[in-house]
């Protein structure tokens, strides 16, 4: 028996007794596991989704697809935090885990059908949520975009979540090209839940510990409630590097000041001295390349007060604090441009903490006419603020004088909205079955400021002439010309109509416009439809014509990075949409991305087949995006004369531009079976499935002016280079399948499950084509493909008493890894780039599902 399957058999022989299963919600495969005393979900035709602002409907009548996951399967899955959660109870959904990896160590990436993660907008209770203040800079997928971060809301707070796999534009606006995301709030008037849960990953680390209470209480007269959820989470982070093999120290015993190693060596407690400039000959890490430390505190609630039998105030809101510590590559000693040996004469590995503060209220007043029209008005404010610092680490430019601590700086974003909305149904109007018209304003102000960080953390010292970095090392400093507060408008109106001409054919369509302070108006179209063979099998499809608008990120960010590139130092200068030389330059401001998207499905539900309900969706669609906004590459200033001529204290720039128009076509499916065998037995089984792989299709020339005088290099380039249209086409899974089973018995309740991930690629250089899955080209440029893989996770609860429940379980029970980094040396001229000397063994310019292996928990749940 392996050490793995060891943990996991001590976990489950502690239960004896299993709960009983709570009724699933239409939607994706996820054994529902509830708490003691938890009601069971409501039923699915109960329950009103987004995408129609009509009458609710199930997910088989409804004419685009929206799968509903309840807080039980949230819960069952054993993740601690709701971005994971829903990526393994949703098909479509992708999120994972990076390190050492910019923006992406503060807010994970979430992308919905594979397009990026600000194509997919995020709702609160139906309203509008503020995006995360910081850009995505790095090598990553979703790079140049902005982020939800769905981890700032407390899982503990959540009834359900829907998501709507579908264009939304036309009905909630710009961002939902891809679908919507809607996080619906517990509003219990009643009781409550305390939540208790600890883990722990197979390497014996990550040690992981959860503690939620939710408690709600009535308000007010009938329909009045005030719920709340308070949530600590600790997280104490992974590390995945394997043993360092590059240099330690500088060759030249003249470029170092004092002998090494020191007696304060600190990669390890048994090293052997290592001669200057050769590998290490006894195995140890240096990196710390994994998931994150993270400490999290949040407090969320939901809340209405009847005033009249027809009007209602209510109120949501919540406050979350994370605090993040990520860290920096290994600065070896031998690495001349980031070194200070009189500092760190054994180098250092910079720890990069951040702080992220996220607070949002909305606030708003519904009524109901005599004659059945339905208003609402609200007024909300949504704001995250992430702080970065740095130490353990120097501003090599400034030699010996440098500090080892720095305040890197800050960046905030700030949503304010008014909203507007009304409904109202009318029934045998014209002959038809039912008739449905909403409409609503919106105004909507967004702020986006960059705050200066140390004036030590940007300071351009007197070694920097001879080639040392600029600003603190791993993180540079934002310096006073970077700082940045731009605000912008929105005025935004819609119509939206829903008709069921008879009990077989429904139609819907919407049509939004919107208007930008700072590039003009657009209009946005939906169309879709509905139509029954029988009460059990139906088609469905639908057309929307949408947009995106660029963020105030994307316009207004400027922050000057420098990296080292065969030994020297690059400054490249990102440039702000409005800075007037990228017009000199033949580059125009970032446009809105418009979309055009079209679906067809066919969906089913069937009762007493084989003793049970089987129901069933199947949609393909096809996404097309014009004028896609993505961040160039680097455009070297030495092999641009235009451009030099320009930005002569830079070593290169580069800026946001519409260059790309993408293609993503895909096919989802869900189907689950659910039945009772006598009085005590209960079965589930259900699988999901996605497949969504994205094309770039054309790529626009680059601007006359900027190949003016140009090298041969430089005559050669397009603004977005392989490794770009890579992030874009191949970093994250196409393909993803996830299933489960669920067997109860009286209070027993065991869970199964399994998802497969498909294959991805990432770049590299310096590698030898001598194995299957790395192909190269002329340059050594390679691509690796990482192959497929499929994880399993296994739980049981116990309902110890009426109102507690035990549960043990393990997630990854195989103890899975994604491919490592092909770097072998003995068949290959040097080794793949991205894996640092083994700092980085799994790739953080794609992912999976993280590189954690099995995880082992227990939890407690009472209710009362």
């Amino acid at each position: 028996m392996t050490k793995s399957h060891l943990r996991i058999a001590i976990l489950l022989a502690g239960a004896a007794a299993l709960t009983p299963l709570a009724a699933q919600t239409a939607g994706p495969p996820a054994p529902a596991t509830a708490p003691a005393d938890t009601a069971e979900a409501e039923p699915a035709a109960e329950i009103l989704v987004i995408g129609s602002r009509g009458r609710a409907r199930t997910d088989v009548d409804r004419p685009v697809p929206v799968d509903v996951v309840g807080a039980p399967e949230l819960r069952a899955t054993g993740q601690t935090d709701l971005g994971q959660q829903l990526q393994f109870t949703s098909p479509s959904f992708n999120s994972a885990k990076y390190g050492v990896n910019g923006a992406t160590n503060y807010a994970d990436p979430a992308s919905l059908r594979g397009l990026g993660p600000d194509q997919v907008l995020l709702l609160i209770n139906g309203k509008r949520r503020h995006q995360f203040s910081a850009l995505n800079l790095n090598v990553a997928p979703g790079r140049g975009t902005v982020v939800s971060d769905l981890n700032a809301i407390p899982s503990a707070a959540i009834k359900r979540i829907e998501v709507l796999r579908d264009g939304a534009a036309a009905q909630y606006g710009s961002d939902a090209i891809a679908g919507i995301v809607n996080l619906v709030l517990n509003d219990g008037a009643e009781g409550g839940t305390v939540d208790l849960q600890a883990g722990i990953f197979n390497e014996g680390d990550g040690e992981t510990y959860r503690a939620a209470f939710n408690h709600g209480f009535r308000l007010g007269g009938e329909g009045g409630f005030f719920n709340y959820t308070l949530e600590f989470f600790d997280f104490a982070g992974t590390n995945r590097s394997d043993t360092f093999d590059g240099a330690l120290y500088p060759a030249t015993p003249a470029n170092y000041a004092t002998t090494g190693p020191t007696v304060n060596f600190p990669y390890t407690t048994a090293n052997p001295r290592v001669d200057r400039g050769v590998y290490p000959t006894t195995p140890f890490v240096v990196g710390n390349f994994g998931a994150n430390a993270n400490r999290t505190y949040q407090a969320f609630f939901n809340s209405q007060v009847p005033i009249s039998e027809a009007t209602n105030v209510y109120a949501f809101g919540g406050y979350s604090q994370k605090d993040i510590t990520a860290f920096g590559f290994f600065r070896s000693a031998a690495n001349f441009a980031n070194s200070t040996l009189s500092i760190f004469p054994d180098g250092y590995v910079p720890v990069i903490p951040g702080t992220s503060k996220d607070y949002s209220a909305v606030a708003g007043v519904n009524h109901e006419t005599s004659g059945g029209l339905k208003l609402d008005f609200s007024l909300g404010y949504g704001h995250n603020e992430l702080d970065q610092s740095i130490f353990n680490t120097i501003n090599p430019s400034l030699g010996t004088a440098s500090p080892t601590s720095f305040y890197v700086g800050r960046t905030n974003f700030g949503q304010y909205i008014a909203e507007f909305n009304g409904n109202k149904s009318f029934d045998g109007i014209g002959g038809l079955k039912g008739l449905n018209i909403a409409f609503g304003l919106q105004a909507r102000r967004d702020d986006f400021r960059v705050k200066r960080g140390d004036p030590a953390s940007f300071a351009t010292g007197p070694l920097a002439t001879q080639g040392k970095f600029i600003g603190s090392s791993a993180r540079p400093g934002i310096s006073d010309r970077d700082e940045i507060d731009i605000q912008r408008e929105n005025y935004a109106g819609f119509v939206d109509v829903e008709v069921d001409v008879n009990d077989a054919f429904l139609v819907a369509a919407a049509l939004r416009y919107e208007n930008y302070s700072d590039f003009g108006g657009n209009v946005s179209g939906k169309l879709a439809a509905r139509y029954k063979f029988t009460e059990s099998l139906a088609i469905r499809g639908s057309y929307n014509r949408g947009f995106r608008a660029p963020s105030l990120a994307q316009i207004g960010n400027r922050v000057l990075t420098s990296t080292a590139q065969n030994n020297t130092v690059v400054q490249t200068q990102q440039v702000s949409s409005d800075d007037p030389r990228l017009v000199t330059l033949g580059v125009e401001q970032p446009r809105a991305e418009i979309s055009n998207g079209y679906s067809v499905g066919l969906t089913g539900s069937f009762d007493n087949i084989l003793g049970g309900q089987i129901t069933t969706t199947l949609d393909v669609y096809q996404i097309d995006i014009e004028d896609r906004i993505t961040i160039s590459q680097g455009l070297r200033t030495a092999d641009f004369p235009a451009i030099r001529a320009l930005f002569p204290t830079n070593n290169e720039i580069s800026f946001f531009t519409n260059q790309i128009d993408t293609r993503t076509r895909g096919i989802d499916f869900v189907a689950t079976y659910r039945t009772k065998i006598g009085e005590d037995v209960r079965f589930d089984a259900s699988v999901a499935a996605s497949h969504n792989p994205t094309e770039v299709r054309r790529q626009r020339p680059t601007p006359a002016p900027i190949l003016v005088g140009a090298t041969a290099r430089g005559q050669s380039l397009q603004l977005l280079d392989q490794t770009s249209i890579e992030l874009i086409e191949v970093a994250i899974p196409q393909t993803k399948l996830l299933g489960s089973l669920t067997l109860g018995y009286k209070n027993i309740t065991a869970n199964a499950r399994g998802t497969y991930f498909g294959s991805v690629k990432a770049f590299s250089t310096g590698l030898s084509p001598l194995d299957a899955n790395v192909e190269c080209d002329a340059a050594a440029r390679c691509v690796q493909t990482f192959a497929a893989k499929a994880i399993f996770d296994l739980s049981v609860t116990v309902k110890l008493i009426e109102k507690l429940n035990l549960t043990a379980g393990a997630n990854n029970i195989f103890d899975t890894y994604p491919d490592k980094y092909n770097n072998r040396r003995g068949g290959f001229v040097g080794e793949a780039a991205s894996y640092s000397n083994g700092q980085v063994p799994f790739s953080r310019n794609s992912n999976q599902f993280g590189f954690n292996g099995a995880y082992y928990y227990v939890s407690a749940a009472y209710s009362f």
